[in-house]
């Protein structure tokens, strides 16, 4: 499952919890990062490292994005009755890429089904900038359950 920011991703990942509880199927849940984060990220401690006049050691953006999927996933999964197994992977790309990151993941880990929430998006902007959900239904070998709203 693919793990964002958007609204729909905790609704998406309550229901992907079930199921998983319910087949005894661990998650894999995918949380994207950009370069330009992770260069965000280390100027931000550089300039708090030099303002403390010490060096500060602290989270790099890819564990930030690891730490916010598990306290999603442990939030969406507290009211299930079985416990849902997980394991969070983050990537590193731009949201052009990141249907071939998806379909990357899933083919390592061995996922038979993946869960993205989408944007609702005119046909036209399906068209002119692309659109992650519709490269995932058409690339991945499998069920994509989409959830858009």
């Amino acid at each position: 499952m693919v793990v964002d920011s958007t609204d729909s991703h905790e609704r998406l990942l309550t229901e992907a919890g079930q199921i998983a509880a319910g087949t005894n199927t661990p998650l894999v849940l995918l949380t994207r990062i950009t370069e330009e984060e992770i260069a965000e990220n280390a100027e931000t401690l550089q300039a708090m490292s030099d303002a403390a006049n010490t060096s500060l050691k602290s989270d790099s953006a890819r564990e930030v994005a690891n730490r916010f999927a598990e306290e999603a996933a442990d939030e969406a999964f507290a009211g299930l009755d079985d416990t849902v197994e997980y394991d969070v992977v983050s990537v590193v790309a731009e949201e052009s890429d990141l249907a071939d990151e998806v379909v990357r993941v899933a083919g390592e880990r061995g996922c038979d089904h993946v869960y993205v929430a989408g944007r609702q998006r005119s046909p036209t902007g399906k068209a002119l900038f692309g659109d992650t959900a519709q490269r995932l239904v058409l690339n991945f070998d499998g069920p994509v359950t989409v959830l858009t709203g």
